[in-house]
């Protein structure tokens, strides 16, 4: 019988996961607005004050290493909130993510002022709850223990006398059947944290390929004029790049990097979805993180397209490190 789960764990993973879907809400917003006339005069009047002052920062910049640290506050909100859900059914591995995640928002925060003392505060308490004493049992699966006064349980007495115990001889069936040894596969079946990350890995992988063979043949069936006739339907949105310098040319080559790059993590994730599926080796585990994480680093780069993506990856992650699938992988 499991453990149940401890009052702190609940508050820990709800304050969290809450605290990341605001985060998460607030970035957003803040990328819908990027490069506004007013975020440039604030980021000017930033500048202008020491100690930035001293710094050579021009407003081009500033905005792009801010918008840098915001996709990571987006990927960072994200996991958050993936290693609350798994923490509170209660994941290790979740917990140690959960916590390495809470501790990186409290020192964060802190460095925002008398603005972050709240949301710094708020995130330290979760990391206490979760390495409270009642905690602790909780995620190794130890029962509580029984309190002062509480009643013993009774059990019913038995008779001093057993009963008669009939010798019986095995037949010829039976002895064979014990000296039988079952297979490996049925000693041990895929657990369903394994399966969920298999089909979400290769499920996401499938459709990625499919969306970036798409644009390779856009590239080089349509040919130029597709990809022209494409860009001019944006409407608004072609003539800000446009201004920007950005022509059809360089959109071409950026279609064809990108679809090829996509193209082939999706075949390599295929392939190691296979891999992982057929044979019960921690190196396919292993594998299968790696290019989990592949696909994060890919995925911030065409955010917000990729976001989902990385949502997935990160659920995959956690699945892969549960301890039913690390032991699966094993061979135990």
């Amino acid at each position: 019988m499991a453990a149940p789960r401890p009052r702190s764990v609940t508050l820990a993973c709800l304050y969290a996961g809450c605290g990341a879907a605001f985060a998460f809400i607030i970035l957003v917003s803040q990328l819908g607005s990027w490069g506004s006339i007013q975020m440039q005069e604030q980021i000017e009047q930033l500048l202008a004050e020491p100690p930035l002052s001293a710094t050579s920062l021009s407003v081009d910049t500033t905005m792009e290493w801010l918008r840098w640290m915001v996709l990571v506050g987006v990927v960072g909100t994200i996991a958050t909130m993936v290693f609350a859900i798994f923490a509170f059914r209660g994941d290790r591995g979740s917990r140690i993510g959960l916590t390495v995640l809470c501790s990186l928002a409290a020192l964060l925060f802190v460095t925002m002022g008398l603005v972050g003392i709240l949301p710094a505060l708020l995130a330290a308490m979760c990391v206490g709850m979760l390495w409270q004493r009642e905690s602790r049992r909780y995620f190794a699966g130890e029962e509580p223990p029984v309190e002062l006064g509480a009643a013993p349980s009774v059990t019913a007495p038995q008779s001093q006398t057993p009963p008669p115990v009939q010798e019986q001889r095995p037949s010829a069936q039976q002895g064979y059947a014990q000296s039988v040894a079952p297979a490996p596969s049925a000693r041990a079946a895929r657990p369903k944290p394994v399966t969920a990350a298999l089909l979400v890995t290769g499920i996401g992988s499938a459709m990625v390929a499919g969306v970036a063979a798409l644009l390779l043949l856009t590239v080089f069936v349509g040919g130029r004029a597709e990809v022209e006739r494409a860009w001019q339907d944006q409407g608004m949105l072609s003539d800000m790049i446009a201004e920007s310098g950005f022509t059809v040319d360089d959109l071409m080559r950026l279609m064809l990097v990108s679809a090829a790059g996509w193209l082939l993590l999706s075949l390599v994730g295929m392939a190691v979805t296979a891999w992982a599926f057929a044979h019960r080796s921690p190196v396919a585990r292993i594998a299968l993180v790696v290019v989990c994480v592949l696909t994060i680093a890919a995925s911030i780069v065409f955010f917000p397209v990729g976001l989902p993506w990385t949502a997935a990856a990160v659920v995959v992650i956690v699945l892969a490190h549960r301890q039913e699938a690390r032991a699966w992988y094993r061979g135990v």
